[in-house]
């Protein structure tokens, strides 16, 4: 999990940037480092706790499915940026997309 500030930073800056439906992407490949993930839902737009951390859950879970498939080498930021909870189904299509993007899967 990516934690340190200056590392985020670093990302944010110096990363590239994809944008699906639901979610956005921000992410540096690198194929010498493991896959490190930081997984942002604002409390903003989504109020209650319960519902951010399942968004989180969600995320998670088919993030580190797909990575055992595929070698997912590099740091990802995910941040949510819709207004309300969606299923499963619909976060994992944005994922999907992004993975094509980024790592050509």
């Amino acid at each position: 999990m990516i934690s340190s500030a200056t590392e985020i930073k670093q990302i944010l800056k110096k990363g590239n940037h994809t944008s699906g439906k639901y979610l956005k992407f921000i992410y540096i490949k690198n194929k010498n480092i493991k896959p490190e993930l930081l997984i942002s839902v604002p409390k903003k737009k989504i109020r209650r706790a319960v519902d951010r951390n399942n968004i989180k859950r969600k995320i998670k879970a088919f993030y580190f499915k797909k990575k055992e498939q595929h070698n997912l080498n590099g740091k990802v930021i995910i941040i949510y940026n819709h207004l309300k909870p969606v299923k499963y189904i619909k976060l994992e299509k944005d994922i999907l997309l992004f993975e094509n993007l980024a790592f050509g899967i």
